[in-house]
């Protein structure tokens, strides 16, 4: 093959795979990363719910008057969400996932939260990071393949 052959095949091997990497590679970690996000932002949630019920129960154990309840309620099919005080809730609804929402006694409601919480944390998020971190190296790997391909297609525009 000759030299001006082989250089205009290396031309196309990196428009290809740099056009791979930015079709393929990049919107794969973007969404991993966006995934991983929201599963962050959920575990958040049911934590800072936790805490509000928490602090609820132990406030009216020990007779004291318990503040309201702060949650974000979902009032237009996840697509608005509004803040509420709930003032002394006896139950709640809890969100319990794919759009379920379960009507749960506060104690009902911690203990839910605690396996949610676990579940998220060791499956889900677990999961959510191993996928980011093996489109990141494959973008990594991408890009370390694009920069040997340009060295040698350097090299032989040299000789």
């Amino acid at each position: 093959m000759s030299a001006a052959a082989t250089n205009i095949d290396l031309r196309r091997q990196i428009a290809e795979y740099g056009d791979f990497v930015a079709r393929t590679l990049r919107p794969q970690l973007q969404a991993a990363v966006d995934a991983r996000e929201e599963t962050e932002r959920e575990i958040s949630e049911y934590l800072r719910l936790q805490n509000e019920l928490r602090l609820h129960v132990e406030r009216a154990a020990t007779g004291n008057k318990a503040p309201p309840i702060k949650a974000v309620i979902d009032i237009s099919h996840a697509a608005v969400y509004c803040n509420v005080l709930v003032p002394n809730p006896r139950t709640i609804y809890v969100d319990v996932g794919l759009g379920f929402h379960v009507e749960m006694t506060l104690a009902e409601a911690m203990s839910f939260v605690d396996r949610r919480v676990d579940h998220l944390e060791k499956n889900v998020l677990k999961h959510r990071l191993k996928v980011a971190a093996t489109v990141a190296r494959d973008v990594e790997n991408a890009l370390k393949l694009l920069e040997e391909l340009g060295g040698e297609l350097g090299g032989l525009e040299e000789e």
